[in-house]
């Protein structure tokens, strides 16, 4: 599955927008508010459309609160003449997500749409990729060695705060449901933008107690899904199944740590990377060590920045290309390093403004001003006010040197009530006061 072209009308905040995105990496910025959210949510609705076809899985349908409002001025006199205006806010139908892709192999269109408040969404113009689902889902049933393409979505809350004893197994020899042995397992909580540890922790678990029941001979897709998540966690050497903890164990060059116990940019991508290795393992068994290099599908992220440190930014999108290279990526973030290490700018989707073709020779400063409208990321704010306010109050002074006598008293209250935001430097002040007194005098 890939995502070539997306139209939305009418959802959320955008009346109209299309988006195109590259077939292996895309990367969409803007300020807070301009949509980014938004353009993921459309896009969940456009891929979980493939759930249509899939008994047991449950596919994204627009929700009411996704519906564009409208505000509506009213303007009406009252009886005594007065006039006056109202505001109310009305929801603008239809609310319509429309794809372009390619869905086993097929150049597919579909289209979802809500046309009404008490309606539901519908799926008459998505019949061919429901009939694509509804073959594969035949497929596999049939216990075919079908194809299946990995669909997921992280939200900025994915790492929400489960307990601590989901991140343990009790019982890891318990055996599977007839359900989380079925390849559709791997479709289970697809397009939630929560992500549930406890279903990764299960399946490691129940991994690693088949290898030692194999006399320590790991499975291939065991294996790949270890590596995965050692690929893409910084520093991370191993990882393992402690039966006398009841936890994951991740190995570091300064020695072990339980999952509980990892910082949450660690607990967040090796959670995510786990998550969709451990789904490519379960629809595309049948790929053994291949099944992270050979599974396609989509992957949404929100905000992929999150809580990782800015050398972990630099390598993140390359650490992903690399362990799911079949895998379209379509995340969002505010780090100029994630939109530095992008290969063209045609991986750059910008909700307010025009993408640059070089992104790799670009210096952080260049990215934060040209692409992120940041204002002199050379220095702080507070930096560039009190430049603002030092020149203001030597221009000042100067004016206040050749101004009538009886001015000067005016001129000095001015200054002063200038100085005083920065109380807190005293350097500062003093500076300026000095050039005051050699002007003006006490």
């Amino acid at each position: 599955m890939r995502i070539d072209r997306l139209n939305i009308h009418n959802f959320k905040g955008f009346p109209s927008r299309e988006f195109t995105f590259h077939p292996e990496f895309n990367l969409i910025v803007g300020t807070n508010g301009t949509g980014k959210t938004t353009a993921l949510d459309a896009l969940a609705v456009a891929v979980g459309s493939w759930f249509l076809g899939v008994r047991g899985a449950d596919s994204r349908h627009i929700r009411p609160s996704e519906v564009m409002l409208s505000d509506f001025t009213h303007e009406y006199d009252d009886s005594v003449g007065g006039r006056h205006t109202s505001v109310q806010w009305e929801q603008v139908f239809p609310c319509e997500v429309a794809a372009h892709g390619q869905v086993q192999g097929r150049n597919v269109r579909w289209t979802r749409s809500l046309n009404s408040l008490s309606g539901r969404t519908t799926y008459g113009d998505a019949v061919e990729i429901k009939r694509l689902a509804t073959e594969a889902d035949a497929a596999i049933r049939k216990g075919q060695d079908i194809l299946l393409p990995l669909i997921s979505y992280y939200g900025t809350g994915r790492l929400w705060q489960e307990p601590r004893e989901a991140f343990q197994v009790s019982d890891p020899m318990k055996v599977a449901s007839k359900e989380e042995q079925s390849r559709l397992s791997g479709y289970w909580n697809s397009v939630d933008p929560r992500l549930s540890v406890s279903q990764l922790t299960r399946w490691i678990a129940r991994q690693s107690w088949i290898t030692y029941q194999q006399q320590n001979r790991e499975a291939p897709v065991f294996t790949v899904v270890k590596q995965a998540i050692i690929n893409c966690v910084e520093d991370a050497q191993n990882l393992y199944f402690d039966a006398a903890l009841g936890e994951v164990v991740v190995e570091f060059s300064s020695g072990p740590r339980p999952f509980s116990n990892l910082s949450d940019g660690q607990r967040c991508m090796l959670a995510m990377v786990g998550d969709i290795a451990q789904k490519a393992a379960k629809l595309n068994p049948q790929l053994g060590g291949k099944v992270l290099e050979d599974t396609p599908g989509v992957v949404l992220v929100d905000e992929l920045d999150l809580h990782l440190h800015p050398r972990w930014q630099q390598k993140v999108v390359e650490d992903l290309r690399s362990t799911f290279p079949k895998i379209q990526f379509i995340c969002t973030t505010h780090s100029p390093f994630l939109i530095q290490s992008l290969r063209s700018g045609e991986e750059l989707i910008m909700l307010d403004g025009q993408p640059t073709a070089d992104l790799a020779n670009m210096s952080i400063e260049e990215i934060a001003q040209g692409i992120q409208h940041v204002d002199n990321p050379h220095t702080s704010l507070r930096y560039a006010e009190m430049y603002g306010v030092a020149k203001y109050y030597l221009d000042t002074v100067a004016s206040a040197a050749t101004a009538p006598s009886e001015q000067l008293a005016e001129f000095k209250n001015e200054l002063a009530e200038t100085l005083k935001p920065y109380a807190d430097n005293p350097a500062f002040q003093a500076f300026l006061e000095m050039k005051r007194v050699a002007q003006l005098g006490e």
